[in-house]
């Protein structure tokens, strides 16, 4: 069973190292590693050069999403997993995956715990849902990094290419309708490391409710509708909705083009 680590980059010469490492050091060996840089300026590309095991191409593309669609397009495995550049995985992250997938043959999408790294300093993230009714409520707790979870590749082909518009909740997106489509399980293993930095796309998001809760409601539009005034209602009132008006304003955009939503 082959993995496909597939990896967006843009200007990582300062950390991919570690990133395409922590694949090295994979205690499972039967994997590829892809990735999609979108025509660094600084020494990511001599890095990229001295790996001959990489399958590689560093052109301009349209953002991260693109180049995760791109990534998946010249990827071969039955299983994959994201890697961010910055980011980097434990020894035996593939080896409990697999393992683990071997013995649940009817499940898709694996996630399992992460920590967390800022400034020097980790701390443990343990409680992602895989609960796609808690995802559509934002309760905030969804993984927070693509490397604590690995699904089978017939989940990203049901699910289609990640939005190209969409550059800050892509992954909130594809887990909506990931957990919504898929059979999945929760882990307590840590699999990996995300690494809070000051130009990722984490340390630069703001406003992260008013940018999550559209998706939310659109999702329940268009796949459970009746559960979409239910949520409507709850973001409504969630104690992380700075501005309760513009949940409204959502909801009379989302009438005026329910027609558009529903045909996508």
């Amino acid at each position: 069973m082959k993995i496909s680590v597939l990896t967006p980059s843009f200007n990582s010469g300062d950390y991919i190292e570690r990133s395409i490492q922590s694949v090295l050091s994979q205690t499972y060996k039967n994997w590829e590693h892809i990735i999609i840089d979108g025509n660094s300026t600084d020494n990511t590309v001599n890095i990229l050069k001295r790996h001959k095991h990489l399958k590689w191409v560093s052109e301009s593309d349209k953002g991260q999403s693109d180049a995760m669609n791109k990534a998946f397009k010249i990827s071969k495995g039955d299983f994959i997993v994201y890697l961010n550049s910055d980011d980097y995985f434990y020894p035996d992250a593939f080896k409990t995956l697999i393992t683990n997938f071997t013995k649940n043959p009817k499940i898709d999408i694996i996630v399992g715990n992460l920590h967390l790294e800022k400034k020097g300093l980790k701390e443990p993230r343990v409680n992602a849902t895989i609960s796609w009714k808690d995802l559509s409520v934002l309760k905030g707790r969804f993984p927070l990094n693509p490397v604590s979870y690995m699904y089978k590749r017939k989940v990203q082909q049901k699910i289609g290419d990640f939005p190209v518009d969409e550059h800050y909740t892509m992954d909130y997106w594809f887990l909506l309708r990931a957990f919504y489509f898929f059979k999945t399980i929760k882990i307590e293993e840590f699999l990996g490391c995300f690494v809070f930095v000051e130009n990722n796309k984490s340390s630069r998001i703001n406003g992260e409710f008013d940018v999550q809760s559209p998706h939310a409601l659109k999702f329940c539009l268009r796949y459970t509708p009746l559960r979409f005034f239910y949520v409507y209602a709850k973001l409504l009132i969630h104690h992380n909705n700075p501005q309760p008006n513009k949940v409204v304003l959502y909801l009379t955009n989302l009438y005026v083009s329910i027609k558009k939503i529903i045909k996508q």
